[in-house]
């Protein structure tokens, strides 16, 4: 499926000052591309993670060119302001406000930083030895090769001609530069028209060096009409294991290039960790180095083994950086898209390495018509074309060797598992002989206490059947007994009716009594007070009675001494009476008058 194409309201406008003098350190001949190489060594300068710059560069390189264009790598400078920032690097985040990217030795970016010598080579260490061993095959003079040696190689690269060097010859590490760029263009890589910092040798770097001012090829190129007598359509084919070049002209036409499926950034992703596997630095993984990688997957071993299959284009038994690429993709589509690797590899599954190996049809080939004008050249290329030759017969014959041996191993396994499987079976079976000689003895066991078991049994059932005859006595007392009850309880329930009866009588007098007896309590309870009251008068009138009796016996002893009585005595008496009356004593004013005073 086709990567999403950059939206157009969020791409970044070019007039940013800061932005272009970035870019002009990644691509200072302005050729409107830069490179994955140069863009990497550039972006890691900004201290982020491998993993989010392989996302940033997704994002930057939607379509998959391998390369960036001055938009692409502007969205990439800003994504890396937007992880700087603490931002999602997602395109939505394209146009907050966020400070720019920092690079740490790029601080002032109008000034260019010269390479320090600890700074990163392009040239990688192992295609370092292999250029040397070219170099050292050429005869160089004094440690310089002249422009007239390496000219039909640097010509079949159809790179520019302009000056590497003032004096018109190329040293070791000039040398490795130039073959370094032979291969880039042979696998279709744009050549830069000046070289980038990172392409510079560092022990050419002591010179303040300027993006631009580096040139490419001999300083001294040969005459136009020279170079038109060239044949422009020859190529460098491959380098063999011992790192020598074989040079091949050709009449027919240049194959168009095939895209890997590898895209770039997960490419470099894969080749860091093939570094990190690769222990014995002999440039290929072998199953023992990547199981504990490819078992992280969590797939079966079936699978692993059909993509350690596919991988491993050429039967080794190990895999190169390019193959253990492709594995890692197949795992990882798998992982990430549920795509199941493929049975056989498509030409674009093919790795780019892999695509120059000679085949059977063109083994007979090699060497004929090889030819560049350099005596030295002409017997190197002579010599491994039949080292090609002898070396391609031998693979072959070890192919089929490994053919055999695998199907020996793949019959052996077989007659294995079906070894296996038939132990496995017989074991079974033993097992379950073994338990059912088990319930055998056990049910033998059994049968010997059947007879006590059965004695047992048949007196338990004489004893239970006693006590049944026991019982259904029992119940024919008891049903009985039971009917004479019922007839006791029938007479008891007619006794009953008259006396349920006279009970209702009887509560409904007991009723009509209850209400007449609440009438007879208040009534009671009425004359009570009222005799409360009765009680109350009488004894004020039995005290007023007193007191009138204390009041005669006075006038009687006021009568009976009233010669020596005063006046005033008299008076005092005589407002007794008059108290005796208003106490409602009850006695008449004619009781008084039976009263005689006597006479004085």
């Amino acid at each position: 499926m086709a990567a999403p194409l950059i939206p157009l309201s969020q791409q970044i406008p070019t007039e940013n000052s800061l932005y272009e003098s970035y870019y002009k350190q990644v691509d200072p001949a302005y050729t409107g591309r830069v490179g994955a190489s140069e863009a990497v060594l550039f972006l890691k300068k900004s201290g982020l993670s491998d993993i989010i710059l392989g996302k940033i560069w997704d994002l930057a390189d939607p379509e998959g060119k391998g390369f960036l264009d001055k938009q692409g790598f502007y969205v990439a400078l800003r994504l890396v302001a937007c992880a700087q920032s603490g931002h999602e690097v997602t395109f939505s985040n394209l146009n907050l406000s966020m400070p720019p990217p920092k690079f740490h030795d790029t601080s002032s970016p109008l000034m260019v930083t010269p390479p320090s010598a600890e700074a990163h080579w392009a040239v990688r260490v192992e295609e370092k030895a292999k250029f040397d061993g070219i170099f050292e095959s050429l005869l160089p003079i004094n440690g310089l090769l002249s422009g007239d040696k390496v000219k039909p190689v640097l010509m079949n690269s159809k790179l520019p001609l302009d000056v590497l060097g003032r004096d018109g010859h190329l040293d070791r590490d000039e040398f490795a530069v130039a073959m370094h760029l032979v291969y880039r263009a042979l696998e279709k890589e744009p050549v830069p028209s000046a070289l980038p910092p990172s392409f510079i040798p560092p022990s050419k770097r002591k010179k303040t060096v300027f993006p631009g001012a580096v040139p490419v090829l001999p300083g001294s190129p040969p005459p136009k009409d020279s170079l038109r007598s060239t044949p422009s359509h020859g190529s460098v084919s491959s380098l063999n294991s011992t790192g020598s070049l074989s040079l091949k002209h050709s009449l027919k036409q240049t194959q168009p290039t095939v895209n890997w499926v590898v895209p770039v950034a997960d490419k470099m992703r894969f080749d860091e960790i093939f570094l990190k596997t690769d222990l014995d630095l002999d440039g290929y993984v072998s199953g023992q180095e990547v199981k504990e990688i490819f078992m992280h997957s969590g797939f079966t071993q079936n699978l692993l083994a059909h993509i350690w299959a596919l991988a491993d284009t050429r039967q080794t038994g190990k895999l190169s950086k390019d193959q253990f690429a492709l594995a890692m993709y197949f795992i990882q589509q798998k992982v990430s898209k549920g795509i199941d690797p493929p049975q056989v590899l498509s030409p674009d599954m093919v790795p780019p390495s892999e695509r120059g190996t000679p085949g059977p049809d063109s083994s007979g080939s090699l060497g004929s018509g090889e030819f560049t004008g350099v005596k030295e050249l002409d017997d190197i290329s002579q010599e491994i074309a039949q080292l090609q030759r002898e070396k391609y017969s031998l693979e072959q014959d070890i192919r089929e060797k490994e053919e055999a041996i695998r199907q020996k191993t793949s019959e052996v396994q077989e007659l294995q598992n079906d070894l296996d499987l038939e132990t496995s079976s017989l074991q079974e079976l033993e097992a379950q002989k073994q338990d059912a000689q088990d319930r055998l003895d056990e049910m033998d066991q059994q049968k010997a206490k059947l007879p006590d078991m059965l004695s047992d049994v048949r007196q338990k059932c004489q004893d239970e059947t006693q006590m049944i005859s026991s019982l259904k006595t029992q119940i024919q007392s008891q049903e009985s007994d039971l009917k004479s009850q019922e007839n006791d309880l029938n007479r008891a329930k007619s006794e009953l009716n008259p006396l349920q009866q006279d009970e209702t009588q009887l509560e409904q007098s007991i009723q009509a009594g209850r209400v007449q007896l609440e009438t007879i309590i208040k009534s009671l309870k009425s004359t009570q007070d009222e005799i409360n009251q009765a009680r109350s008068k009488l004894s004020q009138l039995h005290e007023s009675r007193q007191e009138a009796h204390r009041s005669l016996e006075q006038y009687d002893q006021v009568l009976d001494g009233a010669h020596g009585a005063s006046l005033t005595d008299l008076a005092d008496l005589s407002e007794g009476v008059s108290l005796a009356e208003r106490g409602g004593f009850g006695m008449q004013k004619s009781d008084f008058n039976r009263i005689k005073i006597p006479s004085c």
